[in-house]
């Protein structure tokens, strides 16, 4: 059994087809999930954005330079202990997504973050509102402040997709029933799936690691089955898949986005004709090296035809 410093049981579900992997050791961050630095950031967090808002709402035109990197550094300071928090609940969660409690605990601190950090919306709706001339002048004025000029860029990078206030607030606030239950919905039922092998029970990663098998018979039976298994949960794949779509069409709509990819493009801080020039660049390359390359692998095994379980298969030599 682990100590509370130790929070991941890395072998409790089919670790024994990687052998004896690592466990995470969290204790930089928090000892457990009832820990009382927990409790106090917790404590913390609400209050300072309490604060930030009552300090900084419908104000930041009115700061001078000083005054805008005061706020820049307390808004840095709550994101670091929000990004602490929630980085403990996640990686706790996703170590064994099949228990029920750290399921529990993801999900109640996505909502007390959610809960307090609402209050926080204002400021980069706000701050996006700022004269590009007044914005220019505040860095000028202040070197501290003219380092977070990236950051700065990023955030007015949306601004021509911003919705209102209140719809952004209300967007926030619905967050953790939305793209962000489904997608552990998902997590959730890929993390409880048993695939039979030999006789063996295993998890997805452990099936899929058949597929790297010398022995082809292996490999056959472990991609029949993975094909098996994922199919008989179609259904539930297709909800999760077709709702995320809808909510980021619904979204994208509102926000004007031009195409399903701009708020990608916005979020890697990435040009459109970038990502179309390394698309098209990969796409031109597949007779080259892909194909190429499974053709020669063919040869290597001493097969006519690649099935689908062979794209992994090891060479022979090794």
């Amino acid at each position: 059994m682990l100590n509370d410093t130790r929070v991941f049981e890395a072998n409790s579900q089919g670790g024994g087809a990687f052998g004896d992997l690592p466990e995470w050791d969290l204790s930089d961050l928090y000892a457990s999930e009832d820990a009382a630095e927990l409790q106090a950031d917790l404590t913390w967090l609400k209050q300072s954005c309490i604060d930030f808002s009552n300090d900084y709402e419908g104000k930041l035109a009115q700061l001078n330079a000083d005054e805008m990197l005061k706020a820049v550094e307390r808004y840095e300071a709550i994101d670091i202990i929000a990004g602490r928090i929630m980085s403990f609940a996640g990686l706790r969660y996703y170590q064994l997504t099949t228990d029920p409690e750290r399921a529990k605990f993801m999900s109640d601190m996505q909502d007390k973050l959610t809960e307090h950090t609402t209050k926080l919306v204002f400021y980069g709706l706000e701050f996006n509102r700022l004269e590009e001339e007044a914005l220019s002048k505040l860095l000028a004025q202040n070197a501290a402040l003219a380092r977070y000029k990236p950051v700065f860029d990023r955030m007015r990078a949306m601004k021509p997709y911003q919705l209102s206030d209140e719809m952004e607030r209300f967007l926030h606030d619905q967050s953790v029933v939305g793209a962000a239950a489904w997608n552990r919905l998902f997590d959730e039922t890929v993390a409880s799936l048993v695939f039979t092998i030999d006789g063996e029970d295993l998890p997805l990663e452990a099936a899929a690691n058949k597929l790297s098998e010398q022995d082809r018979d292996t490999r056959e039976a472990a991609a029949r089955e993975i094909a098996r298994v994922l199919r008989e949960n179609t259904s539930l794949f297709a909800r999760v898949h077709n709702t995320l779509a809808k909510e980021k069409e619904i979204e994208d709509r509102w926000r004007k986005m031009p195409t399903p990819q701009t708020g990608r493009h916005l979020s890697n801080h990435v040009e459109a004709e970038v990502v179309e020039a390394l698309r098209n660049a990969v796409v031109a390359a597949y007779p080259k090296l892909s194909h190429r390359y499974y053709a020669l692998k063919a040869k290597w095994l001493g097969l006519e035809t690649m099935q689908i379980w062979d794209r992994n298969a090891p060479l022979p030599i090794e």
